[in-house]
């Protein structure tokens, strides 16, 4: 009996095992959508592992973008981003686009966050890439010129009193100052500098904050100030001047700091004008003389000139991201430019010669685009030619807004154009 007992306990033994065996590997009471086995867990746990290394480094690149741009960054240009970018607030039957007025001078045809704007003898307009309206704006100046910054304008009636400030939308503000203008600017937050003729000095400096009330006043007593580029947080300025000294003529450089009652820097230049200047987003600036060009060091107050020699300037591009690009010469009619670039650090990218007559130029990274009388070329820092595109017989400006695409000015319409 004792055997037949301890047998007993043993088959009971077994078959509780069993039992207990079955219990884990059968699966008949449990619901369907809750079954999951173990080679389905662990392809979602990869999946999940996955998602999750994909958003992080998603997050990472959003987050070198917006380091990169910070300076743009703004609540209103993100609403502004939003609204018209990616909503595409307005629409468009396309381009070609006649533009309103009767004329549009090369220097009053830019670019607006991407987008044209210009300034006729009748209107200001801004187009989005459609050529639809963002606005359409009436004005009463007789000698219109335009100055943008990113998402601000300014267009002021030169050798006279008026002036508007100008956003993507709406004029914002429109005014005038006692003397006659000679030049003005603006920044990316929209604080403006306009340089006038002055009755006790040849010229002054007045700023204007965003909320267009004056914060900084300089005068002039020795130059005729000709031309003025505001920096983009608003703070300083670099300008240009003329006068005549022994016999000969004398232009002069100033940088002013909006918090001191000096210059900060000033250099005199002998036997050249001074066309343009424009201050550059890494702080220094550019300046686009007759006989020669001239890169200012704000920081270590040094002035580099970039002498032409013999060559003629034919046609030059300023610009705040980018640097300089010059058409150079050697013919009096302006066949067989060289181009040369330089970045917003003053290295030469390129020193390209080609056969053509340029009539307008523009670059972007590490490309430079020339507009000939029938197309328009963009070359790569090694001078090959990698892309072109036919234009219309009267076009005379182009602007690059991205890829190797074109916004081109005419005589009475604006294209947009694709160079391949």
């Amino acid at each position: 009996m004792k055997n037949n007992k301890g047998r007993y306990q043993k088959e009971e033994k077994k078959s509780e095992k069993k039992v207990l065996r079955r219990r884990y590997m059968s699966y008949e009471d449990v619901p369907l959508e809750d079954y999951q086995d173990e080679e389905s867990a662990a392809s979602g746990s990869m999946v999940g592992r996955i998602l999750k290394m994909f958003i992080i480094l998603f997050l990472a690149v959003v987050a070198v973008l917006a380091l990169s741009n910070i300076e743009k960054l703004t609540p209103e240009n993100i609403a502004n981003w939003f609204q018209y970018d990616l909503l595409g607030k307005t629409d468009g039957s396309g381009y070609p686009v006649n533009f309103m007025g009767s004329a549009v001078s090369d220097g009053n045809f830019d670019l607006m966050n991407g987008v044209p704007i210009y300034c006729s003898d009748t209107t200001i307009s801004v187009l989005n890439k459609n050529a639809g309206t963002y606005q359409e704006s009436q004005h009463s100046f007789a000698s219109p010129v335009l100055s943008v910054n990113d998402g601000y304008a300014i267009v002021y009636n030169m050798d006279a009193t008026g002036y508007s400030i100008v956003k993507r939308d709406s004029v914002v503000h429109t005014s005038s100052v006692k003397q006659r203008i000679c030049a003005a600017d603006v920044s990316t937050g929209g604080v403006y500098a306009i340089l006038t003729k002055s009755k006790d000095y040849l010229s002054t400096l007045t700023v204007y904050r965003s909320d267009h009330l004056e914060k900084y006043k300089y005068s002039f007593a020795d130059y005729y100030m000709t031309s003025v580029s505001i920096n983009n947080s608003g703070s300083r300025a670099v300008l240009s001047g003329v006068s005549a000294r022994n016999g000969g003529m004398t232009s002069v450089i100033y940088v002013l700091d909006f918090s001191e009652d000096s210059y900060v820097y000033k250099f005199e230049v002998d036997e050249t004008f001074i066309y343009s200047v424009k201050y550059l987003d890494n702080g220094n600036a550019f300046c686009v003389g007759s006989n020669s060009a001239f890169y200012i060091d704000i920081d270590d107050g040094t002035k580099t000139e970039i002498d032409y020699g013999s060559k003629t300037l034919t046609s030059f591009s300023l610009d705040r991201s980018y640097g300089m690009l010059l058409a150079l010469s050697e013919n009096p009619d302006g066949r067989e430019c060289d181009l040369l670039a330089y970045d917003k650090s003053c290295n030469c990218q390129c020193d390209i010669k080609t056969n053509k007559k340029v009539i307008s130029s523009d670059m972007t990274k590490n490309r430079f685009a020339i507009l000939t009388s029938e197309e328009i070329i963009v070359y790569d820092t090694d001078g090959s030619e990698t892309a072109s595109v036919k234009t219309e017989s009267d076009a005379k400006k182009i602007v690059f807004c991205g890829n190797n695409t074109f916004y081109v000015l005419g005589k009475s319409m604006i294209s947009r154009l694709e160079a391949q």
